[in-house]
């Protein structure tokens, strides 16, 4: 029997959890004790209810300042923002993470967007395995070439200049910290993940963040976890629903949505009591808890969500339209690549209105059609095949 561990660092949402589901699930079917450190422990009975493991709390960067990720260039912006901004910070983290090894001795590591704890994995001889969305795994650069800039980002030389600058910085951060552990210092920054033995990318060539990349095994999407089935209002119109979080506009788009005329379920996180009591009625209902996205998807005609990944992934399998509204760079990302696809309008969470992209969604019939083309482009990846890729890793690295 082997020791596989599975970390969850970064991220706040369930699709992180459901990422690893399946890896789990392998594990525990070969016969192997499964340890979980997890960012977020209260979220796991959501996910994983039923299997087996032992569970840790995973370290992560506390109290990150907020800030405009819109001025974030590449992933090298995110992780200085979101995991480390100082040396003895980083060296606190790291020697969590050095504890949470030393204590479980695992054979093999799991890494869901965890990447203070794949600096503190180097040097390590345990096999190691990238688990996630294609943000989470990031691609790998050129020589010379700058740490996975965003698409958004000008490809200029003054540019790339800068980005080099910047991963030095956050390069000569990082290896001061390793320093101060005695340990070896990193070669560059996409050493990071250039040290894993293999990956599992849940996602497909059309939602990479970071564009399709040639090589690359792509493995479609992890399903949801279950959850009840929706019951819509009994108004006319056609059905919407919305998997939403408070926003600065979220007033707006109820108006929009409530002077549309359409049949809307929303299912807001955060969501204040005034706005509940103000467009609370016969054609537009407010949900309590999840329910399940898959019947959802059978039943709307269209939906609108904040581009987070799986879920975007559940309603374009579905060959859904989507009204995206990003909060943040990784959505921001997304919500792009399924915009040039056409089956997706984009707006923004600070804007007055929302009349011209709803009534977008409500009258170009282009959006359905290119929505059910996209679907049908991502059938590659079935459940069994991808438990199969899976299962056979883990065998494969661990003998």
């Amino acid at each position: 029997m082997a020791t596989v561990l599975c970390v969850w660092e970064q991220g706040g949402n369930l699709g992180h959890l459901s990422h690893l589901r399946r890896p789990i699930e392998a594990a525990l079917q070969l016969g192997h004790r499964v340890v979980l450190a997890a960012r977020e422990l209260h979220r796991v009975p959501e996910v994983l209810a039923g299997l087996h493991i032992e569970l840790l709390p995973a370290p992560f960067k506390q109290h990150v300042q907020p800030a405009d990720q819109s001025a974030f260039l590449s992933f090298t912006h995110i992780l200085a923002q979101q995991c480390f901004s100082s040396v003895a910070e980083l060296e606190m983290y790291l020697r969590a993470w050095q504890a949470i090894f030393d204590l479980v001795q695992p054979d093999l590591v799991l890494y869901e967007h965890s990447p203070t704890a794949l600096i503190a994995s180097h040097g390590r001889r345990f096999k190691k395995v990238l688990v996630g969305s294609g943000f989470a795994i990031p691609p790998l650069p050129e020589p010379g070439a700058p740490f996975a800039p965003f698409s958004t980002t000008p490809d200029s030389g003054p540019v790339r200049a800068g980005l080099l600058a910047d991963d030095g910085l956050v390069l000569a951060l990082v290896n001061q910290a390793l320093a101060r552990l005695g340990l070896s210092p990193l070669p560059d920054l996409a050493h990071m993940y250039r040290q894993a033995d293999a990956d599992f990318m849940l996602t497909w060539p059309a939602l990479d963040h970071f564009g399709e990349r040639p090589g690359q095994r792509y493995l479609g999407a992890e399903p949801l976890a279950r959850h009840p089935a929706a019951v819509w209002p009994d108004g006319p119109g056609p059905r919407v629903f919305g998997y939403l979080q408070a926003m600065p506009s979220l007033d707006a788009l109820l108006r929009c949505l409530r002077s549309a005329g359409v049949c809307a379920l929303l299912f807001v996180r955060g969501l204040p009591q005034d706005l509940r009591q103000k467009y609370s009625g016969d054609n537009l209902r407010f949900l309590d808890g999840l329910v399940d996205l898959a019947s959802v998807a059978a039943q709307a005609d269209w939906v609108v969500n904040h581009a987070n990944h799986n879920t975007v992934a559940v309603f374009m399998q579905a060959g859904l339209p989507q009204l995206l509204i990003p909060q943040q760079q990784e959505q921001l990302l997304l919500a792009l690549r399924l915009g040039a696809h056409g089956g997706a309008v984009l707006a923004y969470q600070d804007q007055a209105a929302f009349e011209n992209e709803i009534r977008q969604m409500l009258s170009d019939p282009t959006l359905r059609l290119r929505a059910l083309a996209l679907a049908q482009r991502c059938q590659g990846a079935g459940m069994a095949q991808t438990s199969a890729v899976i299962r056979d890793t883990l065998l494969s690295l661990l003998g």
